[in-house]
């Protein structure tokens, strides 16, 4: 009988020691969490909260990159100095001409000092006449007129060989009718980006 009593003892202390045990079992640790991390076995809650980590560092770097870009245009800018592209690519001349007065001169070391600090930019020099004189005639004033145009720039530092010339002696006029004031808007040499 007393076998019977240590029996149940015995019994009653292992389901109690089961019980504690199981109860145990239900909490994870750190590293059971990191190795089911590392199988791949997360919950719902942990996917959720690592992919938006994930999306937090990916806008993050995005935001640190576009900086840094924006901040190397700005040193760009800053490196080319304080020269604009002037506000006009055309110079005029006086009739029969290809002289270039005191304000083509202006107009045209302004575009030297831009062309100077971007030396990445060709440009084409197109001379321009009015409808007066012979097409021939028109078309080697144009060309007189564009190389004098050229000569400014070169004499300011810029490279030649990125200067190309073209006459379009009357061809190309701006305005169609007769007249000094109309005339004197066909006489130019136009600087295009080429």
């Amino acid at each position: 009988m007393e076998l019977k009593k240590y029996s149940k003892f015995a019994l009653i202390a292992l389901a109690a020691a089961s019980l504690t045990l199981a109860s145990c079992g239900g909490k994870k640790d750190d590293s059971t969490l990191t190795s089911n991390i590392k199988k791949g076995e997360m919950s719902a809650k942990d996917k959720a909260a690592m992919e938006k980590a994930a999306m937090e560092k990916a806008a993050m770097e995005k935001a640190a990159m576009e900086k840094a870009a924006m901040d190397k245009a700005a040193r760009d800018a800053a490196a080319r100095g304080d020269a604009m592209k002037p506000s006009t690519n055309s110079v005029y001349f006086a009739f029969d001409s290809a002289k270039i007065d005191m304000a083509g001169k202006a107009i045209l070391t302004g575009y030297a000092k831009w062309l100077n600090n971007n030396p990445d930019v060709n440009i084409t020099v197109e001379g321009n006449c009015d409808e007066r004189g012979s097409r021939e005639y028109n078309l080697a004033l144009g060309e007189e007129r564009a190389k004098s145009v050229k000569a400014v720039l070169v004499s300011n530092g810029v490279n030649a060989a990125r200067v190309d010339t073209v006459s379009y002696g009357e061809e190309r006029p701006v305005c169609s009718r007769s007249g000094e004031a109309c005339w004197a808007q066909n006489r130019h040499g136009d600087i295009v980006n080429r």
